[in-house]
């Protein structure tokens, strides 16, 4: 999934903290951020003050029913892949 490109960071880091498992922020390298560390959320903002590098990341869940929590910050997926 990805992240509207148009989300208040701060409120998303927050409704990630009540997520009951991880959430991953995945670069298309591979490199995963695990938000909820701090060093992660550090370089999370890092990575979102960046249109391009934000926008070409992924999140990633390890409880699926943590993405209701988080779904008002995520694009809705098309169903379509290239």
């Amino acid at each position: 999934m990805h992240i509207k490109p148009d989300i208040h960071v701060v409120d998303f880091l927050k409704q990630v903290r009540k997520c009951r498992s991880e959430v991953l922020f995945e670069t298309p390298e591979g490199d995963r951020l695990a938000l909820k560390s701090t060093l992660s959320q550090y370089i999370f903002c890092t990575i979102a003050s960046n249109p391009l590098h934000f926008q070409s990341g992924t999140i990633r869940f390890e409880n699926e029913e943590d993405q209701k929590l988080l779904s008002d910050f995520l694009e809705a997926e098309t169903g379509h892949r290239f």
